[in-house]
């Protein structure tokens, strides 16, 4: 008999009431990873961030008038970028209860509070009514999620037939299952979305490995680790000394881990 995935709801909730806060300040509002394209190895981490977003947008396809799901909303960012492609009305959710109160406050700031809101939810157990929503994504927030069918299952019930769902995450390859040593995160294979999306109750429209373009251009890296190295003591607070010192080695290319893939899914709500 195979386990129920125990939740970690509540450790994530605290990991993000910090983190967030602090990326938000010295870095950028997006908490994903950039993407830079062929042949790009000038983009900003900035840069390579809002360029992930817009790929997300282009599958997701909003129309004016739908009512999109942001499924692990971040401090809002993302839903910010969707919002200004789209005239749509969106709900965002996470655990964290400071990331809500600062995406709201930033929705207020950029005069969108009337089409962007952000609640506190678990995806586990979405408190929405059944065909609720035209369109959802979760863009980097499947990885928080141990009992991923059980997550799909869900987006699949407040989805309307015929939604599009976007998904962005992070996969590992077979044998090497990076996750394992995160206590937060945990990783699939590339082969197993499909299956597990179709048995949720949609039919997937495109698969897209990304993993190269998510690599990080060297002298990114520098200005990363210099950012690092300016708020060092934060930084160590929130991810361990060993990390930081990892990353902050120039000798080593910390910002990959061998095993790590990275995939764009676009689904339709069967």
């Amino acid at each position: 008999m195979t386990a129920t995935p125990q939740s970690n709801t509540e450790e994530v909730a605290e990991l993000y009431d910090e983190f967030s806060e602090f990326h938000a300040r010295i870095c950028d509002s997006n908490l994903h990873v950039g993407y830079w394209p062929e042949g790009d190895e000038t983009s900003s981490f900035q840069e390579a961030t809002a360029h992930l977003s817009e790929l997300m947008v282009r599958r997701l396809e909003p129309r004016t008038g739908q009512r999109v799901l942001d499924i692990g909303c971040g401090i809002g960012q993302p839903a910010f970028h969707l919002a200004q492609a789209a005239e749509a009305d969106i709900v965002g959710i996470t655990v964290s209860k400071r990331q809500i109160e600062r995406a709201t406050d930033r929705a207020r700031e950029l005069g969108l509070a009337g089409r962007v809101q952000f609640e506190r939810a678990d995806a586990m157990n979405l408190p929405y009514a059944d065909r609720s929503f035209d369109a959802a994504w979760l863009f980097e927030s499947l990885i928080h999620m141990p009992d991923k069918p059980k997550a799909l299952r869900e987006a699949a019930r407040v989805l309307r037939p015929g939604a599009r769902l976007a998904i962005a995450d992070m996969f590992h390859e077979p044998g090497q299952d990076w996750s394992q040593i995160h206590p937060l995160v945990t990783a699939t294979t590339l082969d197993a979305y499909a299956p597990m999306l179709e048995e949720a109750g949609f039919r997937v429209l495109d698969i897209e490995d990304v993993t190269p373009r998510i690599l990080v251009p060297e002298q990114v890296r520098v200005s990363l680790r210099a950012q690092m190295l300016e708020h060092r003591d934060e930084w160590v607070r929130i991810a361990g000394e060993d990390v930081v010192k990892a990353m902050l080695d120039p000798e080593l290319n910390t910002f990959y881990t061998p095993g790590l893939g990275y995939v764009l899914i676009t689904a339709e709500r069967s």
